[in-house]
């Protein structure tokens, strides 16, 4: 049992060690650092010049590798060496959009990236071989690991369709959700596995309202985040369009004003559930990081708006909302220790 837990905590970690290396992508504009999915520019491992995407006579290209010529990016037919002259037999033009485009920083910062969630794949295949061995004991385990590497799979397709389409912004809003569900699945995980470890905590009883509060303060987080996404995605446009950062919160509409405002009604959520959990022992640890999350949080969100939107405090603010995300979800997990215990047992 402890390898299990061991490698799901392994798995939480490195979700959120992709979601900083996605945020590390945006906030530089490294998304089409790597122009075509799963390789970068048709290799496995990206070139770190622009010459190597150049085209050049008596150089060998293999099959599937992408030059950049007259601003436009081709994709090798077979493996050859290259002639005096560029001919179309040879090549066949990228069509699935129209970037063509190399900077080094760009794209490693992209391939970096990937390999976080090629790293959590891995780590979710070696959850699942231990989950096997432990399903006679609760099948949950077993279910949980195989939705969680589901996932893990479906945000992987989602990236590569956020690249086909040149970041098309709906995209990233989809990825940031699939996202949340991949951390309400691995704390669910560990909350049935510590529930075995430990025993249930016969004391915990906590009001229907209680629980209300916890679900809502949950769902309001996740509007949080999609309406966060759309705020950077106005962000975004605005910039690219040339106007100075410290005109852009003039700029927005009514998605941020909502953003803004319903901030209120989770530090409301939050009060209720400190008032109502804090004397109790198992609430103590996930309420103090919620109230330093939620100043966290605050403070940036501020900074963002006041200080001209610097780039270095988006994925900060993003990374303190996911993190504000996951302790209402133990929140509300911790609230319901009775019920694993029956589960487990049954």
């Amino acid at each position: 049992m402890k390898g299990l837990k061991n490698i799901s905590w392994i798995v939480l970690i490195n979700i959120f060690l992709v979601i900083i290396a996605g945020s590390i992508v945006r906030m530089t504009g490294s998304g089409m650092g790597c122009p075509d999915w799963p390789k970068c520019f048709g290799h496995i491992i990206p070139p770190t010049m622009e010459s190597e995407l150049a085209y050049s006579a008596g150089k060998e290209f293999s099959k599937g590798q992408m030059v950049i010529h007259e601003e436009a990016l081709w994709v090798a037919n077979e493996t050859f060496v290259a002639s005096d002259l560029f001919e179309l037999k040879d090549w066949t033009k990228y069509t699935k959009h129209d970037y063509a485009k190399f900077n080094a920083l760009h794209t490693w910062i992209e391939y970096i990236n990937r390999l976080f969630g090629a790293l959590l794949g891995f780590f979710a295949l070696i959850m699942i071989v231990l989950a096997t061995r432990k399903r006679k004991m609760n099948s949950w385990f077993l279910i949980l690991s195989i939705l969680q590497l589901f996932f893990i799979l479906f945000q992987a397709w989602l990236g590569k369709l956020t690249v086909d389409t040149n970041l098309n912004p709906y995209m990233i809003t989809y990825h940031m959700m699939g996202v949340t569900v991949m951390i309400i699945i691995q704390l669910a995980l560990l909350s049935l596995i510590n529930g075995k470890i430990k025993g249930a905590d016969t004391k915990t009883n906590t009001s229907f309202v209680t629980k209300l509060v916890s679900v809502s303060a949950i769902v309001l987080m996740f509007v949080q985040i999609v309406l966060g996404t759309q705020v950077r995605q106005q962000t975004d446009v605005m910039f690219k369009s040339g106007m100075p950062r410290e005109l852009i919160p003039d700029g927005f509409d009514w998605v941020f004003f909502v953003h803004r405002s319903f901030s209120l009604l989770i530090v409301f959520s939050l009060v209720y559930l400190f008032l109502k959990l804090k004397d109790k022992a198992k609430f103590k640890r996930p309420l103090g990081f919620l109230i330093s999350f939620t100043l966290s949080e605050i403070i940036f969100g501020i900074i963002l708006y006041y200080f001209e939107m610097p780039a270095f405090a988006q994925p900060i603010h993003l990374l303190f909302s996911l993190l504000l995300y996951a302790f209402f979800v133990e929140i509300y997990l911790k609230q319901l220790a009775k019920i694993s215990y029956k589960v487990i047992n049954n």
